[in-house]
């Protein structure tokens, strides 16, 4: 697989101060134990704002600054990040706050292979097919995309129940090289202890999931809630009827669709078919 390098500025802002905290506290010969001690907060507190899990208010930066005599640079990478954070579509500032907050992830998907269990050159390749894109904005993109994975790759990053249409896996994205890539790393993916991919036959005739894909997402200290994926006007809403609504859809698709071993199955000859 191709090896794309995250680019910094592509983080969620969340990520890039925590980046810049952990960066200052070593400068300063400091441990998180001590500066939690230094702020009255406690490690773990520390570490979550490090790793991007927590927003960092402005008392806390300034106190952080002033512990590990920055001179005010860490409040200025504070504000830049802040400032970032508004410059991102609403929806996906949104999601990728709620993929690092979520314990669980459950996604149906339609179409395509879903945006955080695609390789860099299945995802370019569905990047290309927005008009007037830039080359510069597909790479962008495809870096950022990249990026938001490693929320799954954190020891505590949650799990992901991805259930695909069997469509997904016979329609040609780019070349038949790109389709076996992506194959072969649904495949590997079976490995990580909390991914799970089920796929949706063709022989089942359930007609719930046809409007289109969503990602349900909950988690301790956040409401249940729903991402739903159009073309245009992607949206993410806590509404208690839409999440039942959707909730109710994910258990009827997941009740129909393949268990693992069968979907594993189906996808390994979708990969040797890609490969001849």
């Amino acid at each position: 697989m191709e090896n794309v390098e995250p680019d910094p500025e592509l983080k969620a802002p969340r990520v890039q101060f925590g980046d810049h905290l952990r960066e200052y506290r070593i400068l300063a010969g400091k441990r998180q134990k001590e500066l939690a001690a230094m702020l009255g907060w406690s490690v773990s507190k520390i570490s979550m704002v490090e790793r991007g899990e927590r927003p960092a208010r402005e008392d806390f930066v300034r106190a952080a600054d002033a512990a590990l005599r920055a001179k005010g640079e860490l409040l200025a990478r504070w504000r830049e990040t802040v400032e970032y954070a508004a410059r991102w579509p609403v929806w996906l500032a949104q999601l990728a706050e709620i993929e690092q907050q979520a314990d669980i992830l459950r996604t149906w998907q339609p179409l395509i292979v879903p945006g955080l269990l695609q390789t860099p050159e299945y995802a370019r390749s569905i990047f290309c097919g927005r008009p007037a894109i830039t080359a510069e904005e597909i790479e962008h993109n495809v870096v950022a995309r990249m990026e938001r994975q490693r929320v799954l790759h954190r020891d505590s990053g949650p799990t992901m129940w991805a259930i695909l249409d069997e469509g997904v896996l016979t329609r040609p994205i780019a070349s038949e090289a790109v389709m076996a890539q992506q194959m072969a790393h649904l495949i590997a993916l079976d490995e990580h202890p909390r991914i799970n991919v089920r796929v949706l036959p063709y022989s089942s005739s359930v007609t719930t999931g046809l409007q289109g894909a969503f990602v349900l997402a909950g988690g301790p200290g956040m409401p249940a809630m729903v991402y739903l994926e159009s073309i245009t006007m992607s949206q993410i809403t806590a509404d208690s009827g839409r999440v039942r609504e959707v909730q109710s859809r994910y258990e009827m698709l997941h009740n129909e669709a393949l268990p693992r071993q069968a979907s594993l199955r189906l996808i390994g000859e979708m990969a040797e078919k890609w490969t001849k």
